[in-house]
């Protein structure tokens, strides 16, 4: 898109500048809440010497002052009459320095012992969150995570908070910018969570992205940033933006990245909240929107795709930092933990795993084990979650790239009823297969059964056997093309480990890429060594193992032509491509999206969704037009 970035929500800097212009209000009282009527709710405040504030709250959009008391809908809805019963008469002790989160978080205090806390959520779809004590009272939209629940009763819980990029040195920014593969914009907007306008804004401080190594751009960046987060002062001025009749921006400093726009005017307002409320009211839906284009909605899909994305690598990010530091508490501290597990195994009843108190932090330990193994089981979790949170980062440059560089989307031929009713034609039509670029067959089992199937039946001499280097993982047979052709071309090898290791753990589990390895067929057999057993579906493979490693988890759907039929098929895109059309590439991504993957690809493929998760492999997808 041309021109800068168009605001749709509070900055982290839009959010200082607020809990700024709070902290100015000296012991503001809550008399009364209201919803409002384009939605969200208000707290009408009254503060000594000063009168009347009305504190507005649209979760997922902005929050600001006014002076004066706006219109409030007729009824209370249930979540306002909760705030009039929790708040009322409670006063505002503190706002906390939201750092580089868009995350309004206040305390309160009623009748001088009550303490409640007022959490008001910028990023996402947004949400209002009311704790009394540590407990959730109320919660405007309940949601649960993995780390985090929001729903009364629940434990009161921030948002996993990501690295400030406000309060990194040089060298530690310089290191961000060295583990990135995007550009400068994408990293300073996604990588560091500043979001596009603020990473607009100081680029256009710095006039374009700066040349040099990334030290030297840390250290310009650096001064910059410093630069940017002075201007909001405190308490913080506002400025409008203005095309026409048109407001295109508010922000708590004066913006450089509208100069190139010489229609745009700016205008300075004495409270940053007065500029905000000429703004971000302007986007809120008012009536019956029209409707959108496939183009806009297939934006407005993917900025939501984006947030959530943002939120997941937050959420990964702490969780690995949360895991990696309570396994170095352990063994910094190893002789204190080795005492206390002493004294706990002397203790009957004590459970496998128990919780001890290390640097203030509370540190999971497995109570017969010694500490080095709690250690090391700990940062085992945190591998993992190291490994998704790769998978959540390649996603999310996936979706910053298709907000980038959108294209048209072309319309996926529909099959005809006749075909969507036929049964399988071809014998490995009963397995997962594909057909790889040299022509040849390659079929797995999909589940324990059918891999006993698939090798007892169709594993003949000339054959190969190829199995992910993980456990639990398909057994795959690649058929030899025949004596007239000669053995199996190294490239169809190649396709059949990366089809393999797609259809294993490794893509649930969101890796970039996994290990594979194959045998030739009389290297397998159902004969165990001497006291072991061979569950169903398993083989014992003799002999030298051949790797293939590093094989990249991204699969291809789309339609190839084998025997003069026409075939929907999931498999590495160079053996689609060979022959036939490669529609969708597909990538490992959030678990959660997958029932909105499969409908998004339900409609552009015509294929039913039952029919496309016989194809595609579990867990979450990520995809991106071929």
């Amino acid at each position: 898109m041309d021109g800068p970035t168009l605001k749709d929500r509070f900055t982290a800097l839009d959010t200082l500048a607020l809990v700024r212009e709070i902290r100015a209000l000296t012991r503001a009282r809550v008399d009364k809440a209201f919803d409002l009527p384009g939605g969200g709710w208000s707290l009408l405040l009254k503060v000594p010497g000063v009168g009347k504030r009305e504190l507005r709250m649209v979760p997922g959009h902005y929050a600001a002052l006014a002076e004066e008391a706006g219109e409030h809908a007729d009824d209370l809805t249930p979540l306002a009459k909760d705030l009039r019963r929790l708040l009322s008469g409670a006063v505002i002790t503190g706002a906390r320095d939201p750092k580089s989160e868009r995350y309004l978080e206040l305390e309160l205090v009623r009748g001088g012992e009550t303490s409640y806390t007022l959490g008001l959520e910028f990023f996402g779809a947004g949400n209002l969150v009311i704790a009394q004590g540590a407990t959730i009272a109320a919660v405007a939209r309940p949601r649960a995570w993995a780390h985090r629940v929001l729903r009364p009763g629940a434990d009161y819980q921030r948002p996993p908070e990501r690295t400030d990029p406000w309060s990194m040195d040089p060298e530690e920014l310089a290191e961000e910018l060295r583990r990135s593969h995007s550009d400068l914009a994408s990293t300073l907007a996604a990588r560091l969570a500043l979001g596009g306008p603020v990473a607009e804004e100081i680029l256009a401080r710095a006039g374009g992205p700066p040349p040099g190594a990334p030290s030297e751009i840390a250290h310009r960046l650096h001064a910059i940033i410093a630069g940017l987060i002075a201007e909001v002062a405190d308490p913080p001025r506002g400025y409008l933006y203005e095309r026409g009749e048109e407001v295109v921006d508010a922000t708590p400093y004066s913006s450089r990245r509208w100069e190139g726009d010489p229609g745009v005017r700016e205008t300075e307002l004495p409270r940053f909240s007065d500029a905000a409320l000429r703004f971000f009211p302007t986007l809120l839906p008012r009536g019956p929107a029209p409707p959108k284009t496939p183009e806009e909605l297939e934006r407005s899909n993917l900025e939501r795709q984006r947030e959530r994305q943002i939120e997941a690598v937050r959420e990964l990010e702490e969780t690995a930092r949360r895991l990696v530091g309570q396994g170095q508490s352990i063994l910094t501290h190893f002789e204190e933990v080795d005492r206390q597990l002493v004294a706990l195994r002397s203790s009957a009843g004590t459970s496998d795993t128990v919780e001890i108190s290390l640097e203030g932090r509370s540190v999971p330990v497995l109570v017969h084990e010694s500490p080095r193994a709690s250690a090391q089981a700990l940062f085992e979790e945190a591998k993992t979650a190291q490994a998704k949170l790769a998978g959540a980062r390649a996603a999310l440059a996936t979706t910053e790239a298709r907000l980038a560089h959108p294209r048209a989307t072309p319309s996926a031929p529909r099959p005809s009823k006749k075909e969507a009713a036929q049964g399988p034609e071809f014998w490995f039509e009963r397995f997962r297969w594909f057909i790889s670029s040299d022509r040849v067959v390659v079929v797995a089992g999909r589940d324990a059964g059918s891999n006993d199937r698939v090798v007892r039946r169709h594993l003949r001499e000339g054959d190969i056997y190829l199995h992910a280097d993980l456990h639990g993982a398909s057994s795959v047979v690649v058929k030899c093309p025949g004596p007239v052709q000669g053995a199996i071309p190294e490239r169809t090898i190649e396709e059949a480990g990366r089809w393999a290791v797609a259809f294993s753990k490794a893509w649930r589990a969101g890796l970039a890429s996994a290990t594979a390895f194959w045998v030739s067929a009389d290297q397998v057999s159902k004969t165990p060594a001497t006291g072991e057993f061979v569950a169903r579906g398993s083989w014992v493979v003799h002999g030298t193992k051949h790797y293939l490693k590093d094989l990249p988890l991204e699969l291809a759907l789309g339609t190839i032509t084998y025997e003069g039929r026409e075939r929907w098929t999931v498999a590495p895109e160079s053996a689609v491509c060979l022959l036939g059309t490669a529609r969708f590439l597909l990538t490992p991504g959030d678990e959660r999206e997958r029932a909105e993957r499969e409908a998004e690809l339900s409609r552009e493929t015509g294929l039913s969704r039952s029919r496309l998760q016989g194809l595609l492999p579990a867990g979450g997808l990520t995809l991106r037009r071929a």
